[in-house]
């Protein structure tokens, strides 16, 4: 008899969860949304930065999702992303040592968030000096011409100076798609009345058997 009666209840449970579960919409993702970064091939050597020489092209588009360095040192240097129209796109700090001091002297690669304007990639040391400028224009789709030209790529998302974003109306509320608070209320009263109820044919159960049997005279 418990055995059926906690299945019952587990079905039901199972069900109340699967109710209350939160529906996620294809709102939330940001239309035209991408991950792309930078990176450069720099080389280190007793503080000052260099482009690589190693490398015809100072730095590669990587197709993925682009994480800010964690820095520990006290004096970082830095880069500045700038657009065709020298406005600053962003701005991030980075350690050419990777928080080893004993490293003096070598290559390092440094990465930095894509954009579709940018012009070029500003470096500056540890005391704010300018070190060296890389040139990504070529990698570039968005002239910030005031022209919105779809044909090359761009869109209201990776060029905003030039496409601008159309407004969307808002989705009318679907009908029966979430139980109000009222109905979640009375159902997880029952939950707990029916967990009670269970708890207690559990306790007079154990109560009956620990009863001693009746001695037959």
């Amino acid at each position: 008899m418990i055995k059926i009666i906690m299945k019952y209840v587990f079905v039901f449970l199972c069900l109340i969860s699967a109710l209350m579960i939160p529906q996620v919409s294809a709102d939330t993702v940001a239309p035209g949304e991408s991950f792309v970064y930078y990176n450069f091939y720099l080389y280190y050597d007793h503080g000052q930065l260099f482009a690589d020489r190693d490398y015809p092209l100072k730095y590669d588009i990587i197709d993925d999702k682009f994480v800010e360095e964690r820095i520990t040192t006290a004096k970082p240097y830095s880069f500045k992303v700038l657009s065709i129209k020298d406005v600053i796109l962003a701005e991030h700090a980075f350690d050419p040592q990777q928080g080893n001091p004993k490293f003096l002297k070598g290559k390092v690669l440094v990465k930095g968030p894509y954009f579709a304007d940018a012009a070029r990639v500003d470096f500056y040391d540890d005391t704010g000096g300018s070190a060296l400028t890389i040139d990504v224009s070529a990698s570039s789709f968005c002239n910030d011409d005031g022209a919105c030209n779809k044909d090359v790529g761009e869109d209201s998302f990776n060029c905003p100076a030039d496409c601008k974003a159309e407004p969307t109306a808002t989705p009318p509320p679907i009908e029966g798609g979430g139980l109000s608070r009222g109905v979640l209320t009375a159902l997880g009263g029952s939950v707990v009345a029916i967990v009670i109820w269970l708890g207690w044919l559990i306790i007079k159960k154990r109560r009956a058997g620990a009863q001693p049997s009746p001695q037959i005279s």
